[in-house]
């Protein structure tokens, strides 16, 4: 074993998920590390936010995932740097692990923009964590705003989305049903019909990567659904109990969901190679790291560029899946001996749910869906993209409850930092 080559791979996302499926079968050792024991399935953390899924449904456990492989490690430990010229990685809590292939593939991390206050009061939505404090805060919120009603007046009930990319505009949607529908069953003695989900983008428009008259169809179904949307307009300060944006005026509020971009891992700041594209990792058209040969980066940490467009791929889950399958087929080439081969994205479309019914799809031939057609597709590829038969079973059976009931079940506080001890 000793004489088998050893893969790292850094990161269990999407990327590092990918490299894994790959190397399954070759003969290498495989250690995997990750700071957390389960893969997120990211494009459904605004569905756990607001009471639709269960976090188990769009979390598996690595350990589980990694059954099928023969000569492999898992690590839950956080990486510290990777030492480039002597061909190790430092972590938490146990010894430096020396590799002969390298994939970094840790993902990112939430851009605040330099925004004052951002940082400590926002709700970032991009990790379990994040998606899981936020859904206590909408409940613990309402239960706050049951006690003192007079809270309404303080903006307690104004719910403020910043960013209208994918995840703000599914956010924006969900959240305006689940206050206006079950919550708004769960509390008959509040004002729940003043409650306002407002959506904010600095730019001129929602879903800027899509086709304009998809983008016109997100904005009118969100609308009809009571969100209030607002482009050209970002946000300038935050505090604890109001924003200030960027036309001067201000809105109170208690929850302020930040979905205004991702930054690439600090990891990458450590690496001593020139960053590009606002911190990300350049690679070649294999996805090596130029002058470190057997170094992959992939996912949203690397700029990587379409080897038959010449353009910057986007950052998104299907992109880190496929770059993975690819680094990880390169890697069994390079054991035998052969050349890693230039990564070619397979576009498979874009799209993003706006709520119940009503979805927008980009097709790879140029055409488009929107409408109940757009969700059950939006509804399809997601439903195949989770990793394992029990978290697809899971998330089908709550869609189909959701679907015949229009009633979310997970509406539970576990704790309550204003919780006694004391029940008597």
């Amino acid at each position: 074993m000793a004489d088998t080559p050893h893969v790292v791979v850094l990161g269990a996302g999407f990327a590092g998920v990918g490299v894994a499926q790959k190397l399954r079968d070759a003969p290498v050792r495989l250690t995997i590390v990750d700071r957390n024991d389960y893969h997120t399935f990211q494009p459904l953390l605004y569905q756990v936010a607001t009471d639709e899924l269960e976090p188990t449904a769009v979390g598996s456990p690595i350990r589980d995932l990694l059954h099928r492989h023969d000569n492999v490690t898992f690590h839950k430990c956080s990486v510290d740097r990777v030492d480039l010229a002597n061909k190790r990685v430092v972590v938490q809590g146990m010894p430096p692990i020396d590799y002969d292939y390298l994939v970094i593939a840790l993902g990112s991390v939430v851009n605040f923009h330099g925004t004052p206050g951002a940082e400590q009061h926002a709700f970032p939505l991009y990790t379990m964590k994040d998606a899981m404090r936020l859904h206590d805060h909408i409940l613990r919120t309402l239960e706050t705003v049951d006690k003192d009603p007079l809270l309404v007046n303080d903006g307690a009930l104004n719910f403020c989305v910043i960013g209208g990319g994918p995840t703000g505009t599914e956010l924006a949607g969900a959240l305006t049903e689940l206050l206006h529908t079950e919550l708004n069953a769960d509390y008959p003695n509040l004002p729940i019909d003043q409650a306002r989900v407002i959506l904010y983008e600095h730019s001129p428009h929602l879903l800027a990567h899509f086709k304009p008259k998809l983008r016109d169809y997100a904005k009118q179904a969100l609308e009809e659904r009571g969100v209030e949307v607002h482009t050209g307009i970002g946000v300038m300060e935050v505090d604890a109990s109001e924003i200030k944006l960027s036309n001067g005026e201000k809105i109170k509020t208690h929850t302020l969901v930040w979905a205004a971009g991702i930054g690439a891992n600090p990891i990458a700041d450590k690496l001593e190679v020139e960053l590009v594209h606002g911190g990300r990792v350049p690679v070649g058209p294999d996805l090596q790291l130029p002058n470190f040969p057997g170094v992959f980066v992939v996912g949203d940490m690397a700029s990587m560029t379409d080897a038959k467009t010449g353009q910057p791929l986007p950052g998104l889950g299907a992109v880190a899946l496929q770059a993975g399958h690819h680094v990880g087929k390169s890697i069994a080439q390079l054991v035998a001996g052969k050349a890693a081969t230039p990564f070619h994205y397979v576009d498979k479309g874009t799209m993003a749910q706006v709520g119940r019914g009503a979805a927008v799809v980009e097709l790879p031939t140029g055409g488009t869906l929107t409408g109940h057609i757009a969700w059950l597709a939006w509804l399809g590829v997601h439903l195949s993209l989770l990793s394992s038969a029990e978290e697809k079973t899971s998330v089908f059976v709550d869609w189909g409850w959701n679907l015949l009931t229009h009633r979310r079940g997970k509406r539970i506080l576990l704790s309550d930092d204003n919780t006694s001890t004391d029940n008597t």
